[in-house]
């Protein structure tokens, strides 16, 4: 009789085993890159979307926390470039200004998903997000800013193309805190008398921004044991 318990007693314990396996198939973290071009907004391009793109590319790594919600870190490089003599100004400085410069900026951003969003192209296929945090930039060949803080937007859409490769594009935004990304700011008594509409969307703080397609690979989660469990989980 005791070993009847006991028998009964290791096949509960192996059979809750086996099952539990067979439920962990969450998503725990993927890496990715990205592709595209980047641009600025500030006193000589105060409007102009998508002016002058440059190159841009990177890497990011997502950690789920569910289907939901997400902490993302990105780095990505890039360029950006402006020139006074591509828009219709009458101010002689500021048709004369220009410049030319890279950057490499790193964020750490909490993520949206406004559908859920998991692993399984069957159940969903596509989601828009919304990312937003903190960032750090570091500007190459300006005189003028080395390093700040910023604080980065970034909107997308992701497409489940199977269970470990993710597709999408993404449009990021960076705020920044001076003036001087485009090496020239109203504000500087060396430019002289400045007519009063003269001045960016952004108030007078310079913004730079990126647009482009990403590829991700999911890594790092459990394998369902039941070739079902796709077709039974989180319904």
């Amino acid at each position: 009789m005791r070993k009847h318990w006991l028998l009964l007693f290791l096949l509960t314990v192996s059979g809750s085993q086996i099952a539990y396996s067979q439920q962990k198939t969450k998503i725990i973290q993927n890496i990715g890159v990205f592709a595209g071009g980047s641009y600025y907004f500030g006193d000589i391009n105060p409007e102009r979307m998508f002016y002058d793109l440059s190159p841009a590319f990177g890497g990011f790594y997502n950690f789920w926390i569910n289907k939901r919600y997400a902490v993302r870190t990105n780095v990505y490089y890039g360029g950006l470039k402006a020139s006074g003599q591509d828009f219709d100004y009458s101010f002689l400085p500021l048709r004369n200004a220009s410049f030319s410069e890279s950057f490499l900026d790193m964020a750490i951003q909490f993520e949206f998903n406004f559908l859920p969003y998991g692993y399984d192209p069957r159940k969903t296929l596509f989601t828009p997000y919304v990312a937003g945090g903190a960032g750090f930039v570091f500007i190459f060949g300006n005189p003028k800013v080395a390093n700040q803080f910023v604080l980065p937007v970034n909107l997308g859409l992701k497409v489940n193309l199977s269970k470990k490769i993710d597709v999408g594009a993404e449009w990021g935004f960076r705020k920044t805190f001076n003036d001087y990304l485009d090496t020239w700011s109203p504000a500087d008594p060396s430019v002289g008398l400045v007519p009063p509409d003269v001045k960016s969307f952004s108030h007078n703080n310079d913004w730079y921004s990126f647009v482009g397609i990403f590829a991700s690979f999911k890594i790092f989660y459990d394998r369902e044991n039941c070739p079902a469990y796709w077709d039974s989980n989180d319904q």
